[in-house]
C-alpha cells in the first residue's frame, strides 16, 4: 500500500486511539508466526496473530522496518484495551472476524498461509472499492450513530478503516521509526516552528 495515499484517504475514526502519549512507549518487537511474543490483552492470541499480519500488509518491511518490526499490533492491542469502549472494541474484532471469513472465501489461498504481498493486494481492494463508492464510508459514518445490532458491512468497514489508520499513526509514532527512520534530534538546541519543506525530504521525529 501506498503510505502517503492511505494517510490521504483516512482520517475518519480512529484519531483518539493513539492520543496518549503514555503507550508510545510500550512498543515491543512482534512476530509474524501464528502465535506472537507478547501478551494481546484486549485480544486472543489468535486475533493477535491475525491483526499483526493485518498491520504489516499495511506497512510492509522495504528499505525501512515494517508494521511488525516497530511493535504496532502490540501497541494496537493495549491502546483498544486503554482508550475504546467494550463496543468499539466490540467492532473492531468482529469486524477483524469478517475480514478473515472473506479473505478465505474471495482469495487463492487461506489467510493464515497468505503472504504479505497477498494481504498488501487485499487491504488496496478495499480502498479502490471506497473509492469507486462512497456511499459506503457515509454508512460508515451514519451507522455510529445508530443503536442496534450492526451490518457485516459495517463492521468490516469499521474494522479495514481502524486498523489502517491505526497502524500508520503507531507506526510513524513508535520508538524504532521515531529513532532510526525520521530525522531525530535527542537533544533540540533550539524550536522552529516553520522550517521550508522539500519534496522528498523526511518528515521530523516526534518521539
Amino acid at each position: 500500500m501506498e503510505r502517503r495515499e492511505a494517510l490521504k484517504n483516512l482520517g475518519f475514526g480512529s484519531a483518539a486511539i493513539f492520543s496518549s502519549s503514555m503507550l508510545f512507549g510500550a512498543l515491543q518487537s512482534c512476530s509474524p508466526q501464528p502465535t506472537v511474543d507478547w501478551v494481546p490483552v484486549a485480544m486472543t492470541a489468535e486475533q493477535a496473530a491475525q491483526l499483526e499480519k493485518i498491520c504489516e500488509g499495511i506497512c510492509p518491511k522495504t528499505t525501512t522496518p515494517g508494521a511488525t518490526e516497530a511493535g504496532v499490533a502490540n501497541h494496537i492491542d493495549q491502546a483498544l484495551s486503554a482508550l475504546r469502549t467494550d463496543r468499539e472494541v466490540g467492532y473492531f474484532k468482529d469486524g477483524m472476524e469478517i475480514f478473515v471469513k472473506n479473505f478465505d472465501a474471495n482469495q487463492e489461498v487461506k489467510f493464515n498461509k497468505a503472504t504479505t504481498e497477498q494481504v498488501t493486494a487485499a487491504i488496496n481492494e478495499y480502498f479502490k472499492k471506497y473509492d469507486e463508492n462512497p456511499e459506503i464510508l457515509q454508512n460508515l459514518r451514519n451507522g455510529m450513530r445508530d443503536e442496534g445490532e450492526k451490518s457485516g458491512e459495517f463492521l468490516e468497514t469499521y474494522f479495514v478503516t481502524q486498523v489502517v489508520d491505526s497502524t500508520f499513526r503507531s507506526y510513524f509514532t513508535s520508538e524504532l521509526v521515531g529513532e532510526t527512520v525520521l530525522p531525530y534530534d535527542p537533544i533540540p538546541v533550539k524550536y522552529e516552528g516553520c522550517l521550508p519543506y522539500e519534496p522528498g525530504q523526511k518528515l521530523w521525529s516526534s518521539v
